[in-house]
């Protein structure tokens, strides 16, 4: 990643933090609320060590620890001969902690749950995008419906099109924060969109839902795409069910040749 051009702080009224309590917690939450009220900008350089201790009223100890956090999260950057400067959370650095979370309590994490979130999200965000929609995004969406139509005879090929595709509704709606919510789901999706390619009948079950939803799109008709979404994720709903039935008996009594694949499969339940 390219480094922002470097800029020379102002004289910031830091203000001493004291000298009792959690110093670096302190710290890191004075220097944070710099960051993201604007204060302190993308590409600024942070004073010299030893002054902005005695700015904050710390020993430069805490102060380390403090930048230290702070890069941690992301917020800072230090480099030798440079210093240390804010740099820009880049979007995989804000999804990585909620994928890791969501992966991390996976068996606690029901394919209901999932359902009940993407209704939240993706229904609402199709009828934005049926009124927010660019010829540009109409153009692409369309794009990825022929992918998809073309990768017919691939299971895996066809379901990596059709997550580009609800990829792509979400951008539609022009949110940065809607997008970046269904984007936390993506890894739990792809997971399931590969448990469920090789199922009979998917692709006629999957085609005309998004073509319908394409139509709503094209005819700003945000009440009958929401409609669609909440079909097509019903009907969605219905597929993964049965695909982790049958992937549940395949562990149960698995055939020597089937017996490494169908616990890569359990691994999605």
């Amino acid at each position: 990643m390219t480094n922002p051009p470097v800029k020379r702080v102002p004289k910031l009224r830091f203000g001493s933090v004291g000298n009792t309590g959690a110093l670096v917690d302190r710290v890191v939450q004075k220097i944070q609320e710099q960051i993201l009220s604007g204060r302190l900008a993308v590409g600024t350089k942070l004073p010299p060590e030893r002054e902005l201790a005695e700015r904050l009223g710390v020993s430069r100890t805490v102060l380390r620890e403090a930048v230290r956090v702070l890069s941690a999260k992301g917020l800072l950057e230090t480099c030798h001969g440079v210093g240390t400067t804010v740099r820009a959370l880049t979007r995989e650095e804000m999804l990585e902690p909620l994928n890791l979370f969501l992966r991390s309590w996976g068996r606690d994490v029901s394919l209901n749950h999932l359902h009940q979130v993407r209704s939240l999200l993706e229904v609402e965000n199709i009828g934005l995008a049926a009124e927010q929609a660019s010829e540009e995004d109409i153009r692409d969406l369309r794009r990825i419906l022929e992918e998809m139509e073309a990768a017919k005879e691939d299971p895996l090929l066809f379901a990596a099109k059709d997550s580009d595709f609800h990829t792509r509704l979400a951008q539609t709606a022009h949110n940065p924060l809607l997008t970046l919510l269904l984007d936390s789901i993506h890894d739990l999706m792809v997971g399931i969109r590969e448990l469920v390619a090789h199922e009979s009948g998917l692709v006629e079950r999957v085609m005309p839902a998004h073509i319908e939803m394409l139509d709503c799109i094209v005819m700003r008709d945000a009440k009958r795409a929401r409609q669609a979404m909440r079909a097509h994720l019903l009907a969605a709903l219905d597929v993964q069910k049965k695909a982790i039935l049958s992937a549940d008996r395949q562990v149960a009594e698995p055939e020597p040749e089937q017996s490494a694949d169908a616990g890569r499969i359990a691994g999605y339940t």
